[in-house]
């Protein structure tokens, strides 16, 4: 070798050298670490297999160029036809990388693979058949020609077709870590693959500076560190993947069009174990689930997919037997203060795409099931069937009635009578929120969509929207002049505890000329005992004003005589199932039940409200035994305001 090429071949050998390492290193620590089962993945792992190879072969390259003389030139034209193709590959397997990436993993279909093909093939049959020439001087060396042209024109359509796909909108990815690794994705991807086309314009405008490698190298290293590094998907809380890793697995495994199983276990009182032994157990209980679960698929990945919820994705129908007879058996004992504790917990079976062929579908009846599989009575393990997607569903629609009605106020209040059996008239009214308007879902019950309205915070809004249509009715109508005394508006558990509570119902009570003591607001017995601090301060501004307060559905919750001691209620609601046992079949010991409570809540200094009196016998008892009010359908359903005022100003029952 003239030594008038030792610097330029010595400057390209350290490129080589240092990117050959470092693609290794990257390679090797890829193969060996735990990551998902993507198609991307897998495509990238060729990707950097094709850098390797394009490495190796550019030292072949390298040096078949400078010892020209002595190698044959055949050999000479096959390895730098060899390097050139390898390149082509390069852009190719980036391009393939990027489709599956952006696209949610969807696979290629033939006409799609076909067309991914011909710059390639184009590319190869041209650089095989057409001229490369040598230039080997005292600046150094470097080969081109129309082979070459051939190589970078279909490269550039490589190029191209993979920034186009950086900036299609991907409609598929609604989840927002699905988003957000997308957003990642078209970021890391066209900075990665700008990189490789700055060094490849350097080595462009030098000719002799032969530095490919080290933009191979770089865009390897900046793609593989922040988007493809597998330790960014690992949840150390539980040894296994985590949630966004599970988000970004879904659409793989629907884009398989194969049948498989998503199997969850979830620990059910995860709130009572983080508030009352912290977070950190729940950490325990999740590793130490996944650690037995594991043993009976060592090689799948579980995922920490919600808080409380380890979930893995089962093909074969024995390993998923299996995975649940181990699951369903097991003993969970936790270590805890010395001693041992046992989770409550359940395991829902969702077979895909039988039950789900999106994300959304799998994400809407996982928070499905966090909710409602309680309800079944089918053991530890629940499977999804077709009533629970018709439940799911019906859910959905309500939800969407619900929020479209919270949007647009549209609720109307119902009013349930109130008997007096002192003054023996109607003398107060229960007032009760209905959706105006449920389409084609029929009746929808108040106790069905409140609960859902508490869990999507919309509670807030509704509870609003009653109380002013309440204060409107009782104004226009002046209420109180008809001999009514008072009228019971229902304080879910979230408004109950809001600051901002006294001052909204204040504003609204002004705006209509309503004398707050006109108001009695109904706090649930279980609300009045989780709310503390906050109710107390709330139902102390209120009273200031002149608002009253009843306990509703005394019998149903807690029943913590405690509680009510040391918050005065004025009036307290005995629910139905206190009194309806005690004129039952096997009355005795309701009966003393019933009574006893009666004595209690008067002795107390509150006034009584017997809910669901539905007969005389019960009316008489109950007014008898100095029960005040009587709300049932023995004396009037909820009705419409127009109905309620034709009711109170009627004959006397």
């Amino acid at each position: 070798m003239d030594t008038q090429w030792i610097n330029f071949f010595d400057i390209s050998f350290k490129c080589q050298a240092l990117a050959l390492a470092v693609v290794l290193l990257l390679l090797i620590d890829f193969v060996r670490s735990k990551k998902m089962p993507l198609r991307s993945s897998k495509v990238f792992l060729c990707f950097m297999s094709v850098c390797l190879f394009n490495l190796f072969s550019e030292v072949a390259s390298i040096y078949t160029l400078y010892n020209y003389k002595t190698v044959p030139p055949l050999v000479n034209r096959l390895v730098h036809t060899m390097f050139y193709c390898s390149i082509e590959m390069i852009a190719m397997t980036l391009f393939l990388y990027a489709f599956y990436l952006i696209g949610s993993q969807k696979r290629f279909s033939k006409r799609q693979t076909l067309l991914c093909m011909v710059p390639f093939v184009i590319a190869a049959i041209g650089s095989s058949f057409t001229d490369i020439y040598y230039v080997v001087d005292e600046r150094g060396a470097y080969s081109h020609g129309p082979s070459v042209t051939i190589l970078y024109t279909s490269i550039a359509v490589y190029v191209i077709g993979t920034y186009v796909l950086m900036l299609k909108k991907n409609r598929d990815c609604c989840h927002t870590d699905v988003a957000d690794v997308m957003k990642r994705a078209r970021i890391t991807v066209a900075v990665g693959l700008g990189i490789w086309i700055v060094v490849a314009l350097i080595q462009l405008i030098t000719k002799y500076l032969l530095i490919s490698s080290i933009g191979n190298c770089l865009m390897v290293l900046y793609i593989y560190l922040f988007l493809e590094n597998p330790k960014r998907y690992e949840d150390e809380e539980t040894d296994t993947l985590n949630r966004q890793a599970f988000h970004i697995m879904v659409p793989e495994m629907l884009a398989r069009k194969k049948t498989f199983w998503l199997v969850s276990f979830t620990v059910d009182d995860n709130e009572r174990i983080t508030k009352s032994m912290g977070y950190d157990l729940m950490k325990v209980i999740l590793r130490t689930v996944a650690n037995i679960l594991q043993t009976v698929m060592p090689r799948s990945r579980f995922y920490h997919s919600r808080s409380n919820t380890l979930s893995v994705f089962i093909s074969d129908r024995e390993q998923l037997d299996a995975l649940l007879k181990k699951a369903g058996s097991a003993d969970f004992e936790i270590p805890y203060c010395g001693g041992s504790f046992r989770p409550q917990y359940h395991i829902a079976v969702l077979e895909f795409p039988k039950y789900g062929a999106t994300p959304d579908e799998i994400y809407d009846t996982m928070d499905y099931l966090v909710s409602h599989h309680q309800k079944h009575d089918n053991g530890l393990v629940f499977w999804v069937d077709d009533e629970t997607i018709r439940n799911k569903n019906y859910s959905k629609q309500v939800l969407a009635v619900l929020t479209k009605a919270v949007r647009e106020k549209a609720f109307n209040v119902v009013y349930q009578p109130i008997w007096s059996s002192e003054a023996r008239r109607f003398a107060s009214a229960e007032a009760l929120v209905r959706l105006q308007d449920c389409g084609e879902l029929g009746f929808i019950s108040p106790e069905i969509f409140i609960p859902m309205a508490e869990q999507q915070g919309m509670i807030d809004e509704i509870g609003n929207i009653v109380f002013e249509k309440v204060c409107s009715f009782a104004a226009e109508n002046r209420l109180w002049e008809k001999g009514i005394n008072y009228i019971e508006v229902n304080l879910s558990g979230m408004q109950s505890v809001d600051p901002g509570l006294p001052a909204q119902l204040s504003a609204v009570m002004q705006k209509y000329g309503i004398d707050p003591k006109f108001i009695n607001l109904e706090i649930t017995e279980t609300a009045s005992i989780d709310g503390g601090e906050l109710l107390d301060a709330n139902m102390k501004s209120l009273r200031s004003l002149g608002c009253h307060f009843s306990m509703d559905d005394f019998g149903t919750g807690y029943s913590n005589l405690a509680q009510m001691a040391r918050v005065h209620f004025e009036l307290v609601k005995l629910d139905k199932s206190l009194i309806w046992p005690a004129f039952g079949e096997n009355p005795e010991e309701p009966m003393v039940i019933l009574e006893s409570c009666i004595t209690m809540i008067l002795q107390l200094g509150a006034h009584i409200v017997a809910e669901g009196v539905e007969t005389e016998e019960q009316a008489e008892f109950l007014s008898q035994h100095g029960v005040s009010y009587l709300q049932g359908y023995f004396y009037s359903k909820p009705v419409p305001g127009e109905a309620f005022l034709e009711k109170i100003t009627s004959v006397v029952k």
